[in-house]
């Protein structure tokens, strides 16, 4: 098989051109340096509200570097659609070429995602509803026609699944912060520049 390249951190530079969401009509392009970026406010904010004072400042540092970086072999492969790989991860099982790949051009992106699965796994689970967070923020204000809105309602879907998910893993934790956080951000996106501009 063929040695694939490794990511660099030149590479990095060009996360503002990589572009995510090709296979839904939206408003506009959103970047992968702008999905890392609302990735890893997003997911400070959660770790702060959902962990509290179980938080210290290296797991604080850990889940926002995790966060700033959690898609970067999208550098190289691109944002596939999350339906083509569910159906790949079906079909392929243990051998999916996804991750393979992944592994092979971004080692140290599994590594960190390993460590943290070792010591603090509910902090991957902040990471994954800051994600999910992004992705629903994005497609309600700039998906355009039927198709965003039922990818929309299956985000939310798969939002409220994680969600239970780590209420039942982690019940000592207030994960009902990430649901609260969601809707603050749905419904009052434009507000203080609202009141900005009429003071």
């Amino acid at each position: 098989m063929k040695t694939l390249p490794r990511l660099e951190f030149a590479d990095l530079a060009r996360s503002g051109h990589v572009t995510r969401w090709h296979s839904v009509r939206t408003t506009r392009n959103q970047t992968l340096a702008e999905h890392h970026y609302m990735v890893t406010r997003l997911s400070n904010r959660l770790a702060k509200e959902i962990l509290g004072g179980a938080l210290d400042d290296s797991g604080l540092l850990r889940i926002m570097d995790y966060a700033s970086l959690h898609d970067t072999p999208e550098l190289l492969m691109g944002d596939l659609p999350s339906p083509l790989k569910r159906h790949i991860e079906a079909i392929s099982g243990d051998k999916n070429p996804i991750r393979m790949i992944e592994k092979e051009i971004a080692p140290w992106l599994g590594e960190m995602r390993e460590e943290m699965r070792r010591r603090n796994p509910e902090h991957l689970l902040i990471v994954k509803l800051a994600d999910l967070t992004d992705a629903l923020l994005f497609i309600e204000h700039e998906g355009i026609g039927i198709h965003a809105r039922e990818v929309g309602r299956g985000l939310r879907e798969i939002f409220a699944a994680k969600l239970a998910e780590a209420a039942r893993e982690y019940p000592q934790y207030t994960w009902s912060a990430a649901e609260r956080l969601l809707d603050e951000l749905l419904h009052n996106l434009v507000g203080t520049k609202i009141a900005f501009e009429k003071a």
